[in-house]
C-alpha cells in the first residue's frame, strides 16, 4: 500500500501553537500523520485525537514512556503505530494504516513537554491539526448512447447525510448534477441539461446508497463525476462532520443514428 506523508515542524514555545494542514488519501492506503517538534525537554504526553471521536476514545495515547491501547477509540486499534518508537529528534508522528472512509476527520496532534530538571512542574503544550479527506479510487464505466445508466456511490455510517451532492468540474458553474441537502433536492440547482434525468436510485438512502440513475445518456455526458457526501452526527453537540469523494469517468459510446443525431444537436442547442 502506498504510504502518504505530511511533516511539520514545530518551534518549542512557552505559550500554545495551533497549526493547520489539509491532507488527502486514498481508501486503503497507510498514511502518516506527521508531526515534530524541536525541544530537548522530555515529551510527557502525546494525543492523537479526533473532536468528534474523543468521548469514545483517541486515535493514540502516550504517557511517560508508554502507550494505553484502552484509551484508544475501538476502530483505531491495532492500525496506529508511532513512526518512530523512540520519538527521536521529536518526530510523534503516527502511521494510521489500511484507512477507511470512516477515518475522515480533523486529526490533533497534542504534545505536552516538560523539563525534568526544574524544580517547578512548567511545561508547555502544543497542538497540530490535520485535516484527513478519503477518497475512493477513481472508477472507470461505459455506457450505450440513449441507455441509462447508474452511477454507483455508497458510504458506510450510522451518520445523517447531510449533503450530497453529484458533479462534473467542467459544468460546476453552471450547476450540479444533482444537489440534496437536508432531506430533499434542488433542480433548481441542477445543471440545465440534467433536468428530469437524474434521480436517486434508493430515495431514502438506505444503507449509505446514494447511488443516482441518469437516464437516457448522450454524448455530452461523457465526463468525470464525483460523488460527494457530507456526514453529521445528529447527537454531537460540536458541528464535527465527514466529507467523503468518490469519481467515477465516464465514457458514452455507440452509434449515431440519423434520428439520435438530430436530438443529439437540439440538446446541445438547449445547452
Amino acid at each position: 500500500m502506498a504510504a502518504v506523508r505530511l511533516l511539520l515542524f514545530l518551534p518549542l514555545a512557552s505559550v500554545s501553537a495551533a497549526l493547520q494542514m489539509g491532507l488527502q488519501v486514498k481508501l486503503g492506503d497507510d498514511v502518516t500523520l506527521q508531526c515534530q517538534i524541536i525541544t530537548d525537554e522530555r515529551i510527557s504526553v502525546l494525543k492523537w485525537s479526533r473532536a468528534d471521536l474523543n468521548t469514545d476514545g483517541y486515535v493514540y495515547f502516550y504517557r511517560n514512556k508508554r502507550s494505553y491501547e484502552n484509551y484508544q477509540h475501538p476502530s483505531f486499534h491495532g492500525r496506529v503505530k508511532l513512526r518512530d518508537p523512540e520519538m527521536k529528534d521529536g518526530d510523534v508522528s503516527v502511521i494510521l494504516k489500511n484507512v477507511t472512509f470512516n477515518d475522515t476527520g480533523m486529526y490533533e496532534c497534542h504534545i505536552a513537554v516538560r523539563n525534568p530538571v526544574r524544580n517547578k512542574r512548567v511545561h508547555t503544550e502544543i497542538s497540530h491539526f490535520i485535516n484527513l479527506t478519503v477518497t475512493a479510487l477513481q472508477q472507470n464505466m461505459q455506457a450505450t448512447l440513449g441507455a441509462d445508466v447508474t452511477l454507483q456511490c455508497q458510504i458506510t455510517t450510522d451518520e445523517r447525510i447531510s449533503v450530497l451532492k453529484w458533479s462534473r468540474p467542467d459544468l460546476n458553474t453552471d450547476g450540479y448534477v444533482y444537489f440534496y441537502r437536508n432531506k430533499r433536492s434542488y433542480e433548481n440547482y441542477q445543471h440545465p441539461s440534467f433536468h428530469g434525468r437524474v434521480k436517486l436510485r434508493d430515495p431514502e438512502m438506505k444503507d449509505g446508497d446514494v447511488s443516482v440513475i441518469l437516464k437516457n445518456v448522450t454524448f455530452n455526458d461523457t465526463g468525470m463525476y464525483e460523488c460527494h457526501v457530507a456526514v453529521r452526527n445528529p447527537v454531537s453537540s460540536k458541528r464535527v462532520h465527514t466529507e467523503i469523494s468518490h469519481f467515477i469517468e465516464l465514457t458514452v459510446t455507440g452509434e449515431v443514428h440519423e434520428n439520435m443525431l438530430e436530438k443529439h444537436i437540439k440538446e446541445r442547442r438547449r445547452c
